[in-house]
């Protein structure tokens, strides 16, 4: 948190609230330790960057369609050192999933698809499919929407984010249960499996993870 200290103080309610609200430590472990890991819609970067120092074979790129926030996420960094992580950011437009030679190790998506609607959620996430090498990783984080106390406090955490004091862009709300989503992964040929991250906390944090197949020499040919 020290590297946003100098943030100005929307900027450092929004990555304290986050630090603390949200299972990072707990989200990292489902991370691969080394390889292209992108965070797609990464806002002041604080995940991107707690990946980024866990692990420094882990090469990170964190992109969000909001430049202020990259703009923020890029400054807050200058605060390593050197050698402490291998990372930077890029403004991407929504629903846009770069490339990488090889295709990336691992792409991660913490607490943005239910900004997006059903049909964009799903095609970003089929993008996320694509972009990814052969055996990568998708780790999705969201709100699960049960227990039904829990749901509905997030619910009006993000209603009041987005509507009223506007510190999160957005086209629609709608949250998924981790069941729709391991559902969407699974028409998309991936291997599921979905967990509960939420002990202790107020949200239903929730956890999905896809595998994308390899495909063997044989079976291509």
């Amino acid at each position: 948190m020290q590297l946003w200290a100098d943030s100005d103080r929307r900027g450092r309610f929004h990555t304290t609230a986050r630090w603390w609200s949200a299972p990072f430590a707990e989200l990292e472990l489902e991370v691969p330790l080394a390889g292209d890991i992108l965070e797609v819609g990464c806002g002041h970067g604080v995940l991107s960057t707690y990946l980024a120092i866990t692990s420094h074979a882990r090469r990170v790129v964190g992109i969000d369609i909001d430049a202020d926030k990259i703009l923020l996420a890029s400054e807050a960094i200058l605060g390593l050192r050197p050698d402490e992580a291998d990372l930077r950011f890029e403004v991407e437009p929504s629903g846009v999933v770069p490339p990488t030679e090889g295709g990336w190790r691992s792409i991660v998506i913490a607490d943005v698809l239910y900004l997006l609607g059903r049909e964009r959620r799903d095609a970003l996430l089929a993008a996320c499919v694509d972009a990814l090498a052969p055996g990568g990783l998708l780790v999705i984080k969201e709100v699960d929407t049960k227990p039904l106390l829990k749901a509905r406090i997030s619910q009006l955490q993000e209603l009041i984010s987005t509507k009223v004091l506007r510190i999160t862009d957005g086209h629609a709300l709608e949250f998924a249960s981790s069941e729709e989503l391991v559902a969407t992964l699974v028409d998309l040929g991936m291997s599921t499996m979905s967990k509960r991250i939420d002990h202790g906390y107020l949200h239903p944090h929730c956890v999905v993870l896809g595998t994308k197949p390899v495909v063997s020499v044989d079976a291509a040919g």
